[in-house]
């Protein structure tokens, strides 16, 4: 099992007292697993993604990642794991701005002291494979948002992790954009990475395989994908913006 929840809880201190973000939440992701994280404002879905990609750490309970327990570890330690085992998809792209395209993919594998010859050459064949290998000298400024969100995922994928964390990745794009990273994301699942999105909205949830659903902070239901959509390839990678 790739990750393992046991009683996964998260309080937080405020004036008021004690908050439970996170209450006693238990579950498992298998790898190659592509799960939907859905739940209204307040419900623990970025909390849980926080802690999943060891962001945060819980209160009480137990997280597992690849068969090894990370609730305790050191913050050096965690950083080494997340590094090699978890990429990161968020909504605003977050693209270093005086970066172009190819500089931002490489960032994970400068973090892993991976050589400048062969980062190049991954960050290279990761946007090839997002359909942007024309734009690699591109900055994110002369990029569209859906081209962003592209090179966003080349870099949450460059370092071929097991696990992709990605919280509400269409919420700022158009609904034809939307579809071509949920088709980039199911491309990326077929190809053995596990996916876990977080995501309020049930049509976008319905790409995924499997359903978490959060509520008050604890895991309310968690089921099957029952009728599954698919999401159309790119037709013309690196030719058109999106």
């Amino acid at each position: 099992m790739l990750i393992e929840a046991v009683d996964l809880s998260k309080r937080y201190t405020t004036g008021a007292g004690s908050v439970a973000a996170l209450d006693a939440v238990s579950f498992g992701i298998e790898r190659g697993e592509f799960v939907a994280v859905m739940g209204p404002s307040g419900s623990g879905k970025t909390t849980l993604m926080n802690l999943l990609g060891l962001l945060d750490r819980p209160t009480s309970g137990r997280l597992a990642l690849a068969g090894e327990d990370v609730s305790r570890l050191s913050a050096d330690r965690q950083s080494a794991l997340r590094n090699r085992h978890i990429g990161f998809v968020f909504q605003s792209y977050n693209l270093l701005h005086r970066s172009t395209a190819i500089e931002n993919v490489e960032l994970p594998l400068v973090y892993a002291g991976i050589p400048r010859a062969e980062r190049q050459r991954r960050a290279g064949h990761a946007l090839e494979r997002i359909g942007l290998s024309k734009r690699r000298e591109h900055w994110p400024v002369q990029l569209s948002g859906g081209e962003q969100q592209r090179v966003a995922i080349a870099r949450a994928m460059v370092s071929e992790p097991a696990l992709i964390l990605a919280d509400e990745p269409t919420g700022a794009l158009d609904s034809h954009t939307g579809l071509e990273i949920l088709a980039l994301f199911q491309a990326i699942n077929d190809a053995g990475s596990a996916i876990l999105m977080v995501t309020h909205d049930q049509t976008v949830a319905q790409y995924a395989r499997r359903i978490l659903r959060m509520k008050d902070g604890r895991l309310e239901a968690d089921g099957p994908v029952t009728e599954r959509s698919f999401a159309p390839s790119l037709q013309q990678p690196g030719e058109q913006a999106s």
